[in-house]
């Protein structure tokens, strides 16, 4: 069962202010779900979340289309604290700007029934 990151999202923006940011997102550090994902259980703010819920709130975030062209314009990578650690490198910005590949359609199923109840009958007899 699906589950609404959105208030997973708000709340990791509300403990960490200077580094998620919805309006306007800026490149994370790499390894910085794994830092987050550390706090689980022991941040004030994250103390009744998983790994898990972290990881699908964060990876939510980092597919947006606001932080993929975020991280297309490059510039420094923000940790924690907000403080610039590292830089998105040019092969990063080619990726973050080519086109997510989108999902494929469903094959179709077989043909349903002309009629509920209906059924097709053929016999035969050998003589």
């Amino acid at each position: 069962m699906p589950q609404d990151v959105n208030p997973l999202l708000d709340r990791l923006c509300a403990a960490f202010p200077a580094c998620f940011d919805r309006q306007a997102p800026k490149p994370l550090k790499i390894g910085l779900g794994e830092e987050v994902m550390a706090l689980a259980g022991v941040h004030p703010a994250l103390a009744d979340l998983t790994r898990t819920q972290i990881r699908r709130a964060i990876k939510v975030y980092t597919g947006a289309s606001a932080y993929r062209k975020a991280l297309a314009r490059g510039g420094p990578r923000y940790d924690l604290a907000g403080q610039a650690v590292g830089e998105v490198t040019p092969e990063q910005q080619v990726i973050a700007r080519t086109p997510r590949p989108k999902l494929p359609a469903p094959e179709p199923g077989p043909e349903p029934f002309p009629a509920t109840g209906y059924l097709k009958m053929s016999l035969k007899r050998r003589i």
